[in-house]
């Protein structure tokens, strides 16, 4: 499935909460000064076992104020909420807690109980680590066909817990302790689990109440049931999604990449086959970040979103034996271009896809 959005919803607030930083801009001061986890880390400052909800109403509060929508704007009922995450407040449900029944809904439940989110339409999506991107598509959809004037959208993960971290070292894909997340490069082991909480404000394109960042032009979405753990070896369901929305001037691919084995040199292939003579960045903030699971998708949007503001791209800080490209630029320093279009991808197990475009305001 894949949309060219005749509305292009702008996005005009954003916020992150990373184990780099408690905003956006520390998170990104933090990537551009080289800094980034060698291990599973959680984000620092938050303790409970609400954390994950606690994440999402900082992410959620900083988009908002960045936006500058009021109370009034999120209680009007064309105004939405989507949640994006694979597991909700795992930490919560675990415990077993009779009164605590709500399951994934329960970040929606509470975010729409702080920000007084009253009659629009909400969702949450789990789609595993494309969750987040789907969540913020889901939301341009909304507002493509009329059914809300504005979204607020966040992602959030908080599964750096024994029993998940057991089970992905089971499947092979974590990197050794002390090694890190090395996104397309040829020491890559693998990727370390990493808490994050992003958020987004997308409003239509008809008078917004903020000032718009960048422009959703196009979206595509689709299904690789190859295996329950792993994608086509070909990457073609990736590459039939690349080819229907890219478009010429391409200047940053936010990739997926989780710097496992099997899966970077599929991403790449794929991704070489729509890059054309403008020779686009290639970047995964998972090197620095880790990789956040189902919050992932929608921090490669924020991310993507201060490279079109301040015409930079952060460094592929651990990609520094990169794999062979000769239609993409993959540094291990930052990158002073200026970004019109820019790609997000994200990728799941179970086979979810979806690609984003996103274009200056």
């Amino acid at each position: 499935m894949e949309s060219l959005m005749t509305c292009a919803p702008a996005i005009t607030g954003i916020g992150l909460v990373s184990v780099l930083g408690r905003t956006a801009d520390e998170t990104w001061q933090a990537l551009l000064a080289g800094r980034s986890i060698v291990d599973h880390a959680r984000v620092p400052g938050f303790s409970g076992p609400d954390r994950a909800i606690a994440m999402a109403r900082q992410a959620a509060a900083e988009a908002l104020t960045r936006a500058e929508w009021t109370d009034a704007d999120c209680r009007k009922p064309d105004s939405a909420l989507f949640v994006g995450s694979s597991k909700g407040a795992i930490e919560t449900w675990m415990q077993f807690k009779a009164e605590l029944r709500l399951g994934l809904s329960e970040i929606d439940f509470e975010l729409a109980r702080s920000f007084q989110f009253a009659g629009g339409p909400r969702l949450t999506i789990s789609s595993a680590c494309s969750s987040g991107l789907h969540a913020l598509l889901r939301a341009a959809m909304a507002i493509e066909c009329g059914e809300a004037r504005r979204a607020l959208v966040v992602a959030v993960e908080a599964s750096v817990h024994p029993l998940f971290i057991s089970s992905f070292q089971r499947l092979g894909v974590l990197a050794p302790q002390g090694h890190g997340c090395r996104p397309f490069d040829c020491q890559r082991k693998g990727f370390v689990i990493s808490e994050a909480a992003a958020a987004v404000c997308l409003e239509s394109s008809d008078h917004p109440v903020g000032r718009p960042m960048v422009r959703i032009d196009a979206w595509a979405v689709g299904g690789d049931g190859t295996h329950l753990t792993g994608g086509d070896p070909a990457g073609k369901a990736l590459r039939h999604l690349l080819q229907r929305i890219a478009r010429p001037g391409l200047d940053l691919v936010h990739a997926h990449a989780t710097g496992t084995i099997v899966n970077d040199p599929v991403e790449m292939a794929a991704i070489e086959t729509i890059a054309g003579p403008s020779r686009p960045i290639l970047y995964s903030h998972k090197g620095a970040l880790g990789h956040s699971l189902g919050a992932a998708g929608l921090a490669s949007a924020v991310l993507n979103c201060m490279s079109h503001t301040y015409a930079l791209v952060p460094p592929n800080i651990r990609s520094t034996h990169p794999l062979p490209t000769t239609n993409l630029r993959l540094s291990p320093d930052p990158i002073q271009h200026p970004i019109h279009r820019s790609l997000a991808l994200a990728a799941g197990f179970g086979g979810p896809l979806a690609v984003v475009s996103f274009v200056d305001a």
